[in-house]
Order: structure tokens, then C-alpha cells, then sequence
């Protein structure tokens, strides 16, 4: 997904490689698209691979983040 990201957007984002999870926060970012403006929203994985990261907890952080847009 990251890597679509960084296609359509001129930010660049850290991209993974293996198994191991590569995003530890949320991040917004904007792109224009045939004009219109579009929003990618970049998360950690619901099953990330780092200790202590719980499915639970990454989904709450999403919740709220959208909850804040």
C-alpha cells in the first residue's frame, strides 16, 4: 500500500521489506487525482508484527483518528 502511496503523493513514506512492519503511526496524507482532492490515510498493520502491538489497539487508534477528520 505504501508504495501507492508514495506514487500518488509527493510525500515519501518509509517502505517495508520482508514480513516485518514498517508503520508505527498513523499518517494522513493529500494528493490531487484528475483534479479531485483524495485523502490516503497510512496505518499500521492489524496484524503488526512488532511486540506489544495488539489488533485491539491499532484499530482504536484508527477509530479515532477518523473519528477526529
Amino acid at each position: 500500500m505504501i508504495q501507492f502511496i508514495n506514487l500518488i503523493t509527493s510525500d515519501k513514506q518509509k517502505v517495508g521489506k520482508g514480513i516485518h512492519s514498517c508503520t508505527s503511526e498513523i499518517s494522513v496524507l493529500e494528493a490531487k487525482v484528475d483534479g479531485k482532492r483524495v485523502v490516503v490515510i497510512d496505518t499500521p498493520g492489524i496484524d503488526d508484527t512488532r511486540p506489544g502491538m495488539k489488533a485491539a489497539d491499532v484499530l482504536a487508534d484508527i477509530a479515532g483518528r477518523l473519528e477526529a477528520m
